[in-house]
């Protein structure tokens, strides 16, 4: 039996591998075609490019979701639809994407979702260049070369007052057992609170983000607290892009919780410092509510699995 589940997952892993792959060229064939109407009207091409964004992450979520039953919970406040935010996030691994867009898809933002991404990414063969033309915001963790990148890229966003949720993990990097040592480490020799779920935020993009966007009609924030839990590895062990196009189902052994907080942008510290330490007064808030998790999770267990379904 395990050999047949062996082939079963190989042989999933490799039509919704190839698919995916197909589909993404296809995608990148129509964002070519769409750079000749650049001089005719750039809000066009954004337009479609847009909704080449929304046609790909909506099969991925399609797959996750329906086809290998990764099932997602929910808590925290209530969003509207159609509302354009700034965002911030833990960010855990590559499933990360799948939570945010489980969101999004249900508030009819999935096109409009735009990440703040590494440099380096936007030379990857084929998809590298699709995620530029989706408007996906490159940036180099260079400050100083950074700063007047992004005043351009908040000009345009601005100017074409579309909807938009702005992604930015600001962490600045997946969490792993390493960085979460060395940034425990940073925190005690700077006197700052220990995590022990998260690393120390990055603060300089998500100040920028507030500051250009304050009175643009991008009014509020959301804060997303992702957690994974795994039958026997526990919480914040999460699938990784294998294992979400091999395993059916996903649920179990996986469970999946995305906790989201809301804030106006007018109630944020309005000096640069202040709103600095509100991003890191969150971080200290979802490190604390991770830990609940943790600790209701085994309590569940000790009572033979009763949970809590706030969270899981």
């Amino acid at each position: 039996m395990k050999i047949l589940e062996y082939i079963s997952q190989a042989l999933r892993l490799c039509f919704y591998g190839t698919a995916l792959f197909s589909f993404a060229i296809s995608i990148n064939i129509v964002q070519l075609c769409s750079m000749l109407l650049i001089p005719f009207s750039r809000r066009l091409v954004w337009s479609i490019n847009t909704r080449g964004a929304q046609s790909m992450w909506w099969v991925m979520q399609y797959i996750f979701e329906r086809q290998h039953r990764g099932h997602i919970t929910f808590s925290g406040d209530k969003i509207p639809s159609n509302e354009s935010a700034i965002v911030i996030s833990n960010h855990q691994s590559f499933t990360d994407f799948y939570m945010l867009h489980s969101v999004a898809i249900r508030r009819n933002m999935l096109p409009h979702v735009k990440y703040f991404a590494k440099d380096s990414l936007k030379y990857i063969p084929f998809f590298g260049f699709g995620m530029w033309l989706m408007g996906m915001i490159f940036i180099k963790r260079n400050w100083a070369r950074d700063e007047s990148q992004l005043r351009k890229i908040f000009k345009t966003i601005k100017a074409y007052a579309a909807p938009i949720w702005i992604v930015n993990f600001v962490e600045g990097t997946r969490l792993t057992s390493r960085k979460l040592l060395e940034s425990q480490r940073f925190a005690r020799e700077r006197g700052l609170p220990i995590l022990r779920n998260l690393l120390i935020p990055r603060t300089k993009g998500f100040v920028a983000c507030v500051r250009q966007l304050r009175n643009a009609h991008v009014q509020y924030v959301y804060d997303f607290t992702i957690a994974y839990r795994h039958i026997t590895q526990g919480l914040q062990f999460s699938p990784n892009l294998l294992q979400v196009h091999a395993y059916s189902p996903l649920t179990p052994p996986w469970s999946f919780h995305v906790h989201i907080k809301r804030y106006a942008i007018e109630d944020l510290p309005g000096d640069e410092e202040s709103l600095s330490e509100w991003v890191k007064q969150i971080f200290v808030e979802k490190d604390a509510l991770l830990e609940e998790m943790k600790t209701q999770w085994t309590q569940s267990e000790r009572l033979g699995g009763v949970r809590d379904e706030r969270y899981f």
